[in-house]
């Protein structure tokens, strides 16, 4: 009697090698996912059990607290109309963390020229007009 169909299932054809392989290798990987997984749980809850059994040292007591130090009357920059209170906090604490210098260091604050293009449209034209 002929084989009414053409590829047998037994294991010999190409087509069931193929899905073999592919269940194969979906199994292993899921498999090693879910071993991962267990792995990086169990580290976790050993890394969370071994800082949780820390106690912090105990406060001594009868210590006194230090006395604060005296704050220094700082002269306030001279500052154009027009221009906030932020606006100055902002610069001062941006020369301070640049330069380390105290805030006396900001003598006055006043406004550049005005140009007849914006900051980002003078960006804008430096950019697309610097030579190769």
């Amino acid at each position: 009697m002929r084989n009414l169909l053409p590829l047998a299932l037994d294991g010999t054809d190409p087509a069931s090698i193929s899905l073999t392989v592919l269940l194969t290798g979906l199994i292993v990987v899921f498999l090693v996912l879910i071993c991962l997984t267990f792995i990086i749980y169990l580290y976790g809850a050993v890394v969370h059990k071994a800082l949780g059994k820390k106690k912090a040292p105990a406060p001594e007591k009868n210590i006194p607290a230090p006395a604060p130090a005296p704050v220094a009357l700082v002269e306030a920059p001279a500052v154009e109309d027009g221009i906030s209170e932020e606006v100055v906090a902002a610069i001062a604490a941006a020369v301070y963390c640049v330069e380390g210098a105290p805030l006396s260091a900001v003598k006055s604050i006043k406004r550049s020229r005005s140009n007849a293009r914006s900051a980002w449209g003078m960006a804008g034209l430096i950019e697309n007009t610097k030579p190769f």
